[in-house]
């Protein structure tokens, strides 16, 4: 018995040996570059705070520290692409003539940002004092080392009779809006943080002089001042996008790479690559599109879901007749994941006009 009991110890030491070599293994494959490390720690985070704030099933939607092994995982797919397994000369230009990086414009990583009445009995004191009074708000603003910015009132619609604050923690990144419930639920008061909230600089291309071509007759070349990284969760598409202005009114100039799970193959397209799914023949139309696209190719749709270029997902619905309403985007460029019935999947490119 004592032999029998001995033998199965060993087994089950062997088989951990065996499965921690396995894991360690898996992330030997994909390690993280020091140079990634040292300048797109801050890309990565940016990543996953994009992912985040778009999704509040997010398990980390009310954390308001990011995950670590979240901003590593970004960490190590641009880390494969920075190491260019394949060698490729579009890929190395990425970083080194282009420099791309992630763009902050619009995420409040550490801003938060809302309008309330101006009325309301705590907006001079929050004003004038930083503080509101109010014993859970203030300790929201104490533990995450928050000021007052800017408060600017209103008179004229759409904020006729408000006061919109900034606020801006001293630490260096934060998920904001896993605050703003914590906020809401200290006043009595109507707070409304969706408002658009611009970084700067607004510019943040540093690469080399660069011109494209702008989307209007006749074309134009206009030089390029900003830049942006982004890829959409769930899917090995990585989408890298310069602009010819910091509010782009043309299309951007796109790149698209992808990277296989061991992080051992890194594919470099000016198309969108359908490297990781089976559906091959779908295609969409009209494109560009003015109210809707048309979706061919696929005899049964399961799910569609519609991006936009920084990776933030839009709501989309799709008709019997295997179209979707886009009449109600932005014009520039957007992304749709088709599913099939077999779980088959495709990543397209459109244009809304």
């Amino acid at each position: 018995y004592t032999d029998l009991l001995k033998t199965t110890k060993m087994k089950k030491t062997v088989l951990a040996i065996l499965f921690c070599a396995f894991v360690y293994s898996l992330q030997a494959q994909c390690p993280i570059d020091p140079f990634i490390q040292a300048n797109y720690e801050f890309d990565a985070k940016l990543l996953v705070l994009r992912e985040i704030q778009n999704n509040p099933n997010d398990p980390d939607y009310d954390n308001p520290f990011l995950t670590q092994s979240r901003v590593d995982d970004y960490l190590k797919e641009l880390s494969a692409i920075y190491n260019n397994p394949q060698n490729l000369v579009d890929i190395d230009s990425l970083f080194n003539e282009f420099q791309f990086h992630v763009s902050p414009k619009s995420t409040q990583y550490k801003n938060m940002i809302f309008h309330v009445d101006t009325n309301a009995s705590w907006v001079q004191s929050l004003r004038n004092t930083g503080t509101t009074g109010i014993t859970a708000f203030d300790n929201v603003l104490s533990t995450y080392q928050f000021t007052v910015v800017s408060a600017n009132d209103y008179t004229t619609p759409p904020w006729e009779n408000k006061t919109i604050f900034t606020l801006e923690s001293s630490l260096d990144f934060l998920n904001t809006y896993a605050l703003r419930d914590d906020l809401q639920n200290a006043t009595t008061e109507d707070l409304f943080f969706e408002l658009t909230f611009f970084n700067s600089p607004l510019c943040s291309y540093n690469g080399i002089p660069y011109t494209i071509e702008t989307y209007e007759l006749p074309p134009n070349q206009i030089p390029v001042v900003d830049c942006n990284i982004s890829k959409i969760p769930s899917s090995d598409h990585w989408t890298f996008s310069l602009y010819g202005g910091c509010l782009p009114p043309g299309l951007p100039d796109l790149r698209f790479v992808t990277v296989s799970t061991d992080c051992s193959t890194v594919t470099f397209s000016r198309t969108l690559s359908t490297v990781e799914n089976e559906l091959t023949d779908v295609r969409l139309y009209p494109n560009p599109a003015s109210d809707f696209i048309q979706i061919e190719g696929v005899s049964t749709i399961k799910a569609v879901e519609m991006y936009t270029l920084d990776g933030k997902k839009i709501p989309a619905s799709v008709a019997i007749t295997s179209q979707v309403a886009v009449g109600h985007l932005k014009s520039g460029v957007y992304f749709l994941k088709v599913t099939d019935d077999q779980n088959r999947s495709i990543i397209k490119k459109f244009i809304k006009q």
